[in-house]
């Protein structure tokens, strides 16, 4: 109440002898209506002065898939305050919304409380949902298969004129603060985590779980000890090659280790021991080799058959690589004597080597490009001189010698 006004004055003489006693009044001196003052609109004034707001509740509304609603119905012809000691629909505080017909707040998908604000333009009354993201306030659109919600709105009258409304909607709904509603949604986000999708609140206070979450985490961290155990166990055994599994190739078949050994076990022996023993006799040369360099031979290892092949081939290759040599360094000598009338000679012991000719008529030396020319191969190899139009002559019966000097080609 706003202050301590008297509401009623009293006279003296209507007090029994003037003494306040146990009997106060003095039923021989009623008290007349002329004298007693209620002051009704002192009383008056202070209800319409102290201001209140009071919740109104609309029940079952549909929100399957959408962001917002029209609550001018639920709101009606009220006025909207502007301001703390103006009466009417408050726009400024969060809507409450809850699932219908229970406390149960709704949540977004990390369980922030999804809430309402109102809003209005020309006179339609928007209710539109909300929820906090990274600490900002975010449009929120419910899922298409949601439940209905019921929704609390605020309004500001004044203890004369509480609406009719506000207390029979308000009576039985829930209560903002009786359930705190980020915590609930905790608890309801950590159930599911429990239980799954599935999961309730029964609310009754007991335990769901045979077994607690502790004991479920001591008997799994045990079993997982002996798992462990048994599968080393298993490795250290003979079985152990049985459970390791291998890389797919086509070199070998086989799914698990011992497998895969058991058939490359198979495979040597099979080499080793079969009919044909290739690797058991690879040390004998059964037949002589096609050209003879290798002729039939026994030997004690494969080994000391692979040497002799190595020292054979080793002396062959020698013996090669010297003629090589002999050949890039060993020069060729030609003579002719002319027949007369000849402009061209080919060389007959071999072809030559690049820039290594010399040639000479009559001890004369002849110079390459203005004396002649090297004819060549398709490899670029010399295989004979052409002088024209110049020619070798025959002169009173004595022929030109032609001499030729050159390094093979190999």
């Amino acid at each position: 109440m706003a202050g301590t006004r008297g509401i009623a004055r009293l006279r003296g003489e209507q007090f029994h002898n003037k003494i306040m006693r146990n009997n106060h009044f003095d039923s021989a001196n009623k008290i007349s209506e002329t004298y007693l003052d209620i002051q009704f609109h002192n009383h008056r004034e202070i209800l319409e002065d102290t201001k209140i707001d009071v919740f109104v509740q609309a029940n079952n509304k549909e929100v399957k898939g959408v962001a917002q609603i029209d609550v001018t119905a639920d709101i009606g012809a009220r006025s909207i305050s502007t301001g703390v000691d103006v009466e009417g629909v408050v726009l400024t505080e969060k809507v409450q919304l809850r699932l219908t017909g229970s406390d149960t707040p709704i949540g977004d998908a990390d369980s922030d409380v999804v809430y309402g604000r109102l809003e209005e333009a020309g006179g339609v009354f928007t209710l539109k949902f909300f929820s906090m993201e990274k600490g900002a306030e975010q449009p929120y659109t419910f899922d298409k298969k949601a439940e209905n919600i019921d929704y609390r709105f605020v309004i500001r009258t004044n203890l004369s004129v509480i609406p009719v409304d506000a207390i029979v909607k308000g009576g039985a709904g829930f209560v903002e603060g009786a359930t705190d509603a980020r915590a609930y949604m905790n608890l309801v986000q950590l159930m599911k985590d429990i239980y799954g999708k599935g999961g309730t609140l029964d609310n009754d206070g007991n335990a769901n779980l045979t077994t607690s979450l502790v004991q479920q985490i001591a008997d799994e961290e045990s079993a997982r000890k002996n798992a462990d155990k048994a599968i080393r166990d298993d490795l250290a055994a003979t079985t152990g090659a049985s459970l390791i599994g291998v890389v797919n190739d086509p070199n070998y078949t086989g799914l698990t280790l011992q497998t895969v050994l058991t058939d490359l076990a198979k495979r040597i022996k099979t080499v080793e021991h079969g009919s044909d023993k290739e690797v058991v006799d690879a040390h004998n040369r059964d037949v002589e080799s096609k050209n003879g360099l290798f002729p039939k031979a026994s030997f004690t290892s494969l080994k000391e058959r692979l040497i002799d092949i190595e020292n054979k081939t080793d002396i062959r290759t020698k013996e090669l690589d010297d003629r090589i040599v002999l050949l890039e360094t060993e020069e060729e000598e030609e003579f002719y004597e002319a027949k007369g009338g000849e402009t061209n000679y080919s060389l007959t012991k071999g072809l030559a080597k690049d820039k290594s000719v010399l040639v000479a008529i009559n001890g004369q030396i002849q110079v390459p490009t203005v004396n002649f020319e090297c004819k060549r191969d398709a490899s670029n190899r010399i295989v004979g001189i052409d002088f024209a139009p110049d020619t070798l002559k025959v002169t009173d019966g004595i022929p030109d010698l032609l001499y030729i000097r050159y390094k093979k080609s190999v």
